[in-house]
């Protein structure tokens, strides 16, 4: 609205009120200006002077920002519908599956009943390959056992591995051709699961197999298998059905891409998992367009192993190469990074055990306590960041650990939808 002609002589119009009044993302302004009166006759050309009263004013500001509020939640509400895309990335075994695991768990229509009778296969096999890894550290420190009886539990354990090769432990995921399935027998590995029973009991109760476990670090050891190995009679119940806990416990190893779709406070969410062994990397690429945010998981619990597929490496390094490569991608160059450093829980157990993380890293000289470790590994993972300005944002996970990721989840959805409103420009 133009402003009111002002009233007065030559010394001009005196303003007697101003209010803002804003539609929109444009406010307008309505200015009124008028002046003293005159004792004589006013000039005929003169317009009339309303003036504007403070309930007035009032009212007028409540209405806009009315207006405004219904605009930006307008905005959000068709941001929602638009949905997210995310990416779960980083090497194998640091927990990019449990993860997903959860987020069915907690969001899922049917949880993980779907799958629950699979993973009973996955269970036994998970816990005859906990104590075949363990009987190949026994050998390898030469650790006696403490029963001399427990040597043909041992030699029946170890020649397990033949036959365990055959069986494959793997996601159902998209159809990748390039990666050759094998399809197993449920029945004839329940079968021999049960027969391996006795000597995976006898061994486990030997404190020369406990002494491999606490001891020796390069074992190929899956993070669950204390977990199983404890519950071997439970498991090998005829009538066994894992719960929730043995499938976040299982281990599974991803071998395709797999699609998940979530409905997460409104917002949909399709979250894409890989196989993170190094030989499945080559088929990611096609999946890295149109990414709102990317959550890369690192296993803080291997900084003292070396890589499956070269033992010259630590794993720990060779997954901030990763990151490296992905967080300076040019397709992510404006994509936000959700940096899980997760197996906190077994991180701090091998520090209170006496594993030395200066060991590993040489360059770290400070005290090996978890505050002071886990500052120093989360500098080196934002260090791999060549944009200082790129946004990480740092989760430490237990990622079993259902009620601390039911606070993450909750404040990553909040993170992304800041994302996605701020990318659209609508913040």
């Amino acid at each position: 609205m133009e402003p009111t002609a002002g009233i007065g002589g030559a010394s001009g119009a005196i303003p007697i009120g101003i209010s803002s009044i804003g539609v929109g993302s444009s406010p307008g302004s309505l200015s009124i200006n008028a002046a003293q009166p005159h004792s004589g006759s006013s000039s005929s050309n003169t317009s009339p002077v309303t003036l504007v009263s403070r309930a007035e004013q009032r009212k007028a500001k409540a209405v806009s920002d009315a207006i405004d509020k219904a605009l930006r939640l307008d905005r959000e509400r068709l941001q929602k519908e638009r949905g997210a895309k995310l990416l779960i990335l980083g090497p194998s075994e640091t927990g990019k599956t449990t993860v997903l695991k959860q987020l069915k768990l907690m969001y899922g229509r049917k949880g993980l009943d779907v799958e629950r009778q699979t993973y009973r296969r996955v269970v036994h096999l998970n816990t005859m390959k906990a104590m075949q890894a363990l009987s190949y550290g026994l050998q390898r420190a030469n650790i006696p056992l403490e029963h001399a009886e427990n040597i043909a539990h041992l030699e029946t354990v170890m020649r397990l591995e033949g036959t365990l090769k055959r069986y494959s432990v793997t996601s159902i995921g998209l159809a990748n051709p390039a990666i050759s399935r094998k399809i197993t027998d449920a029945k004839a590995e329940t079968d021999m699961f049960l027969e391996m029973v006795p000597a995976i009991k006898a061994l486990w109760a030997d404190n020369g197999i406990q002494q491999t476990f606490r001891t020796v670090t390069n074992l190929n050891l899956q993070d669950t298998a204390k977990y199983f190995l404890e519950s071997v009679d439970r498991v090998a119940d005829l009538n066994y059905i894992p719960t929730d806990d043995d499938i976040l416990q299982a281990r599974v190893r991803t071998l395709a891409v797999s699609e998940h779709v979530f409905n997460i406070d409104g917002v949909t969410y399709r979250i894409f998992d890989v196989g993170g062994q190094r030989s499945l990397r080559k088929y990611w690429a096609p999946y890295f367009d149109d990414v709102n945010a990317i959550i890369f998981m690192v296993a803080l619990s291997a900084y003292d192993q070396p890589c499956e597929e070269d033992e010259r490496l630590n794993r720990l390094e060779e997954c901030m190469a990763l990151f490296n490569s992905i967080a300076n991608h040019k397709l992510f160059e404006v994509t936000s990074f959700l940096l899980f450093l997760n197996k906190i829980d077994i991180f701090q157990r091998k520090l209170e055990a006496g594993s030395l993380v200066m060991r590993y890293f040489p360059d770290y000289r400070g005290p090996n306590d978890y505050p002071s470790t886990t500052m120093y590994f989360q500098y080196r993972f934002l260090q791999q960041c060549k944009d200082t300005a790129k946004q990480v944002y740092t989760h430490f996970t237990h990622a079993t650990d259902t009620n601390q990721m039911r606070v993450i989840v909750i404040a990553v959805n909040t993170i992304v939808q800041r994302l996605n409103l701020q990318n659209s420009g609508l913040m």
